[in-house]
């Protein structure tokens, strides 16, 4: 059984954290091996129509919304992240040191307040991940881990008491089992402890949990789109978000500019004929940190990339230790340069979907065209037919 247990615990966890490294592994060099294997997971579930939702975000990711809050979330996340793993690492190398020197039961440090710190901090740090890269998927695992590493919590309890005995009982009574005040125990009984089995009260518990946090999830996927900046312009048969905040006027302006360009006119033309029914636009700085996530930059722009992406993690990881703003880190608009990514529209399927449901959750975008435009010269600086996939390919990613 504890051989089991281990397996289990070991698994779950190792699954868990590299979900959790995506946010770490999508700067680096390594990112193509990574999504080598997760990859194919988010594309089978993006092509049955019952599961492709669990591959949106329902916050904001990669723009900056109007709404400050949405935004603190976002470095909020990453800090709750980090310092969870760290906490969780402290807490390993107690415990293991001590089994190590034999010294029986760990109850110093971080195991004085509570008798299952690792999963609290693991807890926390998912919780991070959850608001720095939100995908509907990473909610479902996140709340099922929460769920799992209870019971494995209560099975480690279990073969505790049988080889301390009363030892580990009187350090059970005098410590909460995951947060002092045993907050979510007594809000589970309040709730659950009507139902006589044990067993069948978690399974509820979880299903009600689950049932709650995707119900909010799809509130705030709702606001977040609210609270961005995009139009939607029916006779260009196009939707356009702008990564940083931007009045529509604005928004419409740099789009005339490039409208003028015969050549954008007669691509778009062509991807029309060929069955495309609209495009989705992301208007973005020249020097947008994130672009990866919907086109690969070009060829003279992938050194500087790579090369700024190490100096950037610990800005990703930790955001409170550097000095400039969420903001200011996606990069500066200015009327000398700005970036319009144009992408497709499919659904999973296969086939086309038109601008008008380009936010929908089972709608995929990949770039077709990008164009760099001077709004004080009204003129179109570069122009580029993509590779029709991201930086990592051509799995779902953010759209905001």
């Amino acid at each position: 059984m504890a051989t089991t247990d281990g397996l289990i615990k070991g698994s779950v966890t190792f699954f868990y954290l590299l979900i959790g490294l995506e946010i770490v592994i999508m700067i680096s060099p390594f990112a193509g091996f990574f999504y080598a294997g997760y990859g194919p997971l988010l594309d089978f579930l993006y092509g049955i129509k019952t599961t492709a939702w669990l591959t949106g975000f329902f916050l904001p990711h990669a723009v900056y919304a109007k709404n400050n809050s949405l935004n603190f979330l976002n470095a909020l996340g990453r800090s709750l992240f980090s310092l969870g793993l760290i906490a969780f690492l402290v807490g390993a190398v107690q415990v293991y040191s001590a089994k190590f020197r034999r010294k029986g039961i760990v109850s110093s440090m971080l195991y004085r307040w509570v008798r299952h710190p690792q999963y609290l901090f693991l807890a926390i740090s998912g919780l991070g991940l959850l608001l720095f890269w939100p995908r509907f998927l990473i909610l479902v695992l996140y709340i099922s881990m929460l769920f799992v590493y209870y019971i494995l919590a209560r099975n480690e309890e279990d073969s505790m008491l049988k080889q301390h005995g009363d030892s580990y009982a009187v350090y059970m009574q005098r410590t909460a089992m995951f947060v002092p005040g045993e907050p979510g125990g007594k809000i589970f009984r309040a709730f659950f402890g009507w139902i006589k089995s044990p067993t069948l009260a978690l399974a509820v518990g979880y299903g009600v949990t689950l049932f709650f946090a995707l119900l909010m999830a799809f509130g705030l996927r709702h606001y977040t789109i609210s609270q961005i900046s995009t139009i939607y312009l029916p006779k260009k048969q196009i939707t356009v978000i702008s990564i940083l905040p931007h009045s529509d006027e604005a928004i419409q302006e740099a789009l005339d500019v490039a409208y003028q360009d015969s050549l954008i006119t007669t691509i778009l033309s062509n991807y029309r004929q060929k069955g495309h029914k609209g495009f989705l636009v992301h208007l973005m700085p020249v020097d947008y940190m994130m672009q990866g996530l919907f086109v690969t930059p070009f060829t003279s722009e992938a050194r500087s990339i790579r090369i700024s992406s190490w100096r950037s993690v610990v800005r990703f990881v930790f955001p409170l230790l550097s000095r400039h703003s969420h903001q200011k880190r996606m990069g500066r608009m200015n009327n000398k340069g700005v970036r319009l990514v144009f992408s497709q529209l499919t659904w999973p399927d296969g086939k086309y979907a038109p601008a008008d449901r380009a936010l929908d959750f089972s709608v995929k975008h990949l770039p077709l065209l990008k164009v760099d435009i001077d709004l004080e010269k009204n003129s179109v600086q570069e122009l580029e037919k993509t590779l029709n996939r991201n930086l990592w390919g051509q799995m779902p990613m953010p759209s905001f």
